[in-house]
């Protein structure tokens, strides 16, 4: 019984002894294959979850790159120790935080690649033409048209006795005197036939107390022309519409300023309402008609 006690402490004391000078190491050793166990229960753990819901998303991290972790799995390694292997290097651990943030940036990615920018209609695109003005239809550098000129008959048969001359003075043998005269005078027996030198219509029908029986027509493009002298006015009335070549009146001697003259039409012409050579719109340049 004394040996077994004796024995017993002996064993004892190398026990003692052993832990003493060997337990801080062994100690250590069995905290990191503590510590590396539970790193790799909690890593399986949390790759599992991850890769399920990877598959339940159909998420695909094309641009995930792991060479930091497997660099900071190589660290770890180092730490453990040259004679161990670091379970962690074989899986990542991911928090529920990183794993959402890989998730969104990864969605956002999947999105920018899929969209596609739409070309730009015709119809938002800035306008660089210049709007036309209201009502010019034509193109630029075109003037509008002017209306057709109107072509004038000669209103009776004769000879142009008395000229037309607003820009001289001419000598009247009737006042005896130098004046101007506002339109021309065709000879013509009295009764001859007077017609409408133009389409138009009757504006006026007066006595004038100068050229006597006067009836005025209107026609297009702002002109008028004038017929005095006649023997009456009772062929037309006010706005009656009268064709080129309508009798409108007979010649006659009713004009008193021109008492002295043989039978004539006095004929004047008008534009917008002031006198004008007749000659130019019956074209002709001589005094013989």
């Amino acid at each position: 019984m004394k040996n077994q006690f004796s024995s017993g402490k002996f064993s004892g004391k190398k026990v003692l002894e052993f832990l003493d000078k060997k337990g801080f190491y062994i100690v250590l050793v069995l905290c990191i294959v503590i510590v590396g166990a539970t790193a790799v229960f909690v890593a399986t753990r949390n790759v599992t979850s991850t890769n399920e819901d990877f598959e339940n998303e159909n998420i695909i991290l094309e641009d995930f790159d792991d060479s930091e972790l497997l660099a900071e799995d190589e660290d770890a390694a180092e730490i453990l120790g040259e004679g161990e292997e670091a379970s962690i290097g074989t899986a990542v651990s991911i928090s529920e935080e990183e794993l959402q943030v890989l998730q969104e940036e990864a969605g956002q990615s999947g999105e920018n690649a899929a969209a596609v920018k739409e070309p730009e209609k015709d119809e938002d695109k800035p306008s660089n033409e210049k709007p036309k003005p209201q009502g010019q239809d034509k193109p630029e550098g075109k003037q509008a048209e002017a209306p057709a000129p109107v072509n004038f008959a000669m209103p009776v048969a004769g000879e142009i006795t008395f000229d037309y001359a607003m820009d001289r003075l001419v000598y009247s043998k009737t006042l005896e005197d130098w004046r101007t005269h506002s339109g021309i005078d065709i000879a013509a027996p009295r009764g001859t036939v007077v017609v409408a030198a133009a389409d138009g219509f009757v504006s006026e029908i007066k006595n004038d107390p100068r050229f006597g029986a006067t009836v005025i027509l209107k026609h297009d493009n702002g002109l008028s022309t004038v017929y005095s002298n006649l023997a009456s006015t009772d062929v037309v009335t006010p706005n009656q519409k009268v064709k080129q070549g309508d009798v409108i009146g007979a010649v006659g001697n009713t004009a008193l300023f021109e008492s002295a003259e043989q039978p004539h039409l006095h004929f004047e012409v008008l534009k917008d309402n002031t006198p004008v050579d007749p000659k130019e719109y019956l074209g002709i340049n001589s005094n013989k008609l």
